[in-house]
């Protein structure tokens, strides 16, 4: 593989890491105790008007430490705790020359006020910018505006939509590193389990995303059921519901856009050292910046290697990213950068997932939705047995992009791109299925799975603003389309690998099957997906605080369905769609940082693959249409940014029925989903130590024509109608550079069945841990530490349906939640 030469993380390779830690603290503690020193100010342009989210960076002379922070709206800036000494302070703001004061020395007790007035930038004044910055622990992690795209240029306030963004801020300081990690701290958002943790599709609003409609990396479309390594993205945007009118054809799921680390305009470097779970050691090295006289050329790597037990004894888990980012400015005003990464992931030894419901032989031959095995309480995921070591998952993920960005002006910029990715996938996970409510289940491994996805997506768009007449236009012009390719064995193994029998109170260590399942070898391409969409938006800011927004998406999706005939991969059928995905908002600004809002969006999407087992299998169905409404309100605010709305989502859903009197089943459209509900979050500081970022949803998801009276107008199984997530943190006063830091999430009782008479508890958990910077050595150092789910509650992460009509023998399925984990990372800047 790509880092064959690193030799494998052990236990013992991590053996001095407790000490390194204790040195550390001992360090630490000379000067822990030291009196508090503010540097604070306010930022303005030339005609002394306030500017907002300018980048103001303070730079120890002595020692290379850096502190960044952004000015608020009312152009202040704030360093709560700096160390006597002396320092380069600087600002930078697009458009503006940078302002640099190249000496400031700051004495013990004394708190300064030191202001920065910008000067307007010269076309030979080199102007950094560096987007990353943006939520920052000073902002309560509040990221102001999303990234250049098709959805314009407004800040997120003034965009008539849930807009979420998970800062690389707050995912360095949390210790994220995979996207269910990353979920948490969404809380207006959720995931759907699929044969393992890595292995996710998110939702927004209680619907689940498809492979590839709803997730983008920089804004082009990528398949998400696979590995995906956090430390390589500077942010995830979310935007909840229906996007199809800016990003084309998409599930009413949200859109998830990863954005990924670019070059650094100064020189950076960072090597982290990480202990998780007791036995699992990671090195993680991230380095950036430009060369040249002019910086024409810019970089960026993240280099990742990790091996070692996870929380189950025999269990493994290695990890092994490489990922290279360049750049080349050849003018001022254009770059061209590129991108490519691989990432690895093999998992074994986790628990598999349970199934419970009808325990019937033959399928299609009953109404009778009434489910013979209830689902018992969530055991301990620590026992070994609910798992097998040699079973689990093996992903690896190659990815590719290439960018044209290119500023006519100060106000028109324009981007066109290519992003090439590939997922191959390994799964042999248990399947535990229940066979009684004592807590009897059979054990097999899971066969039968898409062994590899691809993609090639492509992305352009122009964005600009024009003003006339007291009216102001944010435009978007766009086009976005990818080609979806799924594989399939050519000769799949005939249903799953039979294991033995246990109890849930009593699991058991099988011994391994003697023929080995096949691994991503023998497979054909079964079916291709191919859509486009040309996208236009407005959005028109009218004098009397009144705004319209307006957008459009014209989409065409194709699909051809393939099959194995003499041999040899041949089309068997397929469709050809196109439509109008349209939007429409209404906004009312009271004040500059506030906006009320009402959307109605319609979405073109494309349909379902068919699951296996069906006379349909592996085949995609037409394409269908979602409806959405929205009220909203949001403010940019401090010390609190708070964004609520209201919204009713109605969408089809397809499911596996009867397929006739053949006993055989069918993958089709069946009825409709209808949810409804609210969702709040905030971020922000109070009392300038309390730091919360959290958010609450309350959902009604319910199935509509379900065919089947027991079913009709009953609860989707597995969705929670309340989810919420606070995290907090505190900084010691008296105590430079300390801060606490803890997290509350809760999930209410979810529905088992489709009649919605069995339920399985909500459940809390809590997180707790510290986080701690010092000059170890001249260099600046990191000590983050975390215990997640403390108080070690047992609980299902996801819940969902197998059998969403009750008209046939498939089973709800349940993934086992994390149990108490800690997570320690030294950071060194260098």
């Amino acid at each position: 593989m790509f880092i064959s030469s690193v030799v494998r993380l052990r236990i013992s390779a991590f053996a001095s890491f407790s000490g390194l830690i204790c040195s550390f603290l001992l360090l630490g503690s000379l000067q822990a105790i030291a009196q508090s020193v503010q540097l604070s100010g306010t930022v303005r342009d030339p005609d002394q008007s306030l500017v907002a989210d300018a980048i103001v960076t303070l730079t120890n002379v002595q020692t290379a430490s850096t502190l960044r922070t952004t000015s608020d709206q009312s152009g202040h800036y704030t360093f709560e705790s700096v160390t006597p000494g002396a320092y380069r302070l600087q600002a930078e703001k697009t458009g503006f020359a940078n302002v640099v004061i190249p000496s400031l020395n700051i004495a013990n007790g004394q708190s300064l006020l030191q202001d920065l007035s910008f000067t307007v930038a010269r076309a030979n004044t080199s102007v950094t910018v560096n987007a990353g910055i943006s939520g920052t622990p000073a902002q309560g992690y509040y990221v102001a505006n999303v990234d250049q795209g098709v959805m314009g240029t407004a800040p997120i306030v003034d965009q008539p939509f849930t807009i979420t963004v998970l800062s690389a801020d707050l995912i360095a300081n949390t210790q994220v590193k995979s996207f269910r990690d990353a979920m948490k701290f969404l809380p207006l958002v959720s995931f759907t389990e699929q044969q393992g943790p890595e292995i996710l599709r998110p939702a927004t609003r209680g619907v689940q995303g498809s492979i590839a409609q709803n997730t983008r990396m920089d804004g082009m479309a990528i398949a998400i059921t696979g590995a995906n390594a956090m430390e390589q993205y500077q942010e995830l945007q979310v935007e909840n519901g229906l996007g199809a009118s800016m990003y084309g054809p998409a599930n009413p799921s949200g859109m998830f856009d990863f954005v990924l680390k670019r070059p650094t305009e100064e020189r950076t470097a960072n090597l982290y050292l990480e202990q998780d779970s007791s036995t699992v050691g990671t090195i993680y090295g991230d380095a950036g910046g430009r060369l040249g006289p002019h910086k024409i050329f810019g970089y960026r790597t993240n280099l990742l290697f990790g091996d070692g037990a996870q929380w189950v004894e025999g269990s493994n888990l290695r990890r092994r990213l490489a990922e290279f980012a360049f750049d080349l400015r050849p003018t001022n005003r254009t770059t061209i950068d590129t991108h490519y990464s691989v990432y690895d992931i093999v998992q074994r030894g986790y628990p598999g997932w349970f199934t419970y419901g009808p325990n019937k032989s033959i399928a299609g031959t009953t109404q009778d939705p009434s489910p013979s095995i209830i689902l018992p309480t969530a055991p301990d995921p620590t026992r070994v047995g609910y798992g097998q070591s040699y079973a689990g998952v093996n992903l690896t993920t190659q990815s590719t992009s290439v960018r044209l960005l290119h500023d006519f002006s100060s106000n028109w910029h324009a981007m066109a791109g290519g992003l090439a990715q590939r997922l191959d996938r390994f799964i042999d996970t248990p399947v535990n299925m229940l066979t009684s409510n004592s807590g009897n289940y059979s054990s097999s491994l899971a066969t039968g799975f898409a062994p590899r996805f691809g993609i090639e997506s492509d992305l352009g768009y122009i964005t600009g603003t024009l003003e006339r007449w007291g009216i102001k236009q944010d435009i978007v012009i766009g086009s976005e389309g990818y080609r979806f390719n799924q594989y399939s064995y050519t000769s799949p193994p005939a249903g799953n690998v039979f294991l033995g029998t246990a109890n849930i109170s009593n699991p058991v260590i099988f011994a391994p099957p003697a023929v080995g399942l096949p691994k991503n070898v023998n497979i054909y391409q079964s079916s291709i997906v191919h859509q486009q969409g040309f996208n236009l938006g407005d959005l028109i800011s009218f004098p009397k605080r009144f705004a319209v927004r307006l957008a459009a998406s014209q989409d065409w999706i194709g699909v051809d369905n393939n099959s194995l005939v003499n041999g040899s991969p041949s089309r068997t059928g397929g469709s050809n769609k196109n439509g109008i995905s349209p939007s429409v908002s209404v906004m009312y600004k009271p004040e500059s940082s506030m906006t009320a809002y009402a959307t109605y969006a319609s979405s073109l999407q494309q349909g379902d693959i068919a699951p296996g087992g069906t006379v349909n299998a592996n085949q995609s169905l037409a394409p269908y249409r979602s409806k959405e409404w929205e009220l909203g309100f949001k403010t940019d605010g401090r010390p609190l940014n708070i964004t609520t709305a209201l919204f009713r989502l109605e969408r089809p859903f397809a499911n596996t029925v009867a397929f006739g009197n053949t006993g055989k089943t069918i993958f089709e459209i069946v009825g409709q989903q209808v949810n409804y509900g609210a969702e709040i979050s905030g971020q922000g500081t109070l009392f300038h130590r309390l730091l919360i970022d959290g958010g609450f949803t309350a959902l009604n998801a319910r199935l509509n024509d379900t065919g089947v009276a027991a079913t009709d107008g009953k609860r989707f199984v597995g969705i929670p109608p309340y989810h919420s997530n606070l995290y907090s943190e505190y900084r010691i006063p008296g105590i430079a550079n300390l801060t606490v830091t803890g997290d509350w999430q809760f999930t209410g009782r979810r529905i088992q069945d489709d009649e919605n008479l069995h339920f399985t508890n909500g459940f809390n958990t809590f997180d707790v841990g510290f986080r701690y910077s010092h000059i170890l050595f001249t260099k600046l150092a990191t000590l983050r530490f975390g215990s997640q789910n403390i108080g070690n509650s047992h609980y299902y992460s996801t819940i969902s349906a197998g059998d969403i009509t009750g008209t046939n023998a498939s089973s709800n399925t349940a993934h086992l939640g994390a149990p108490r984990t800690i997570a320690t990372s030294l950071q060194i800047a260098f």
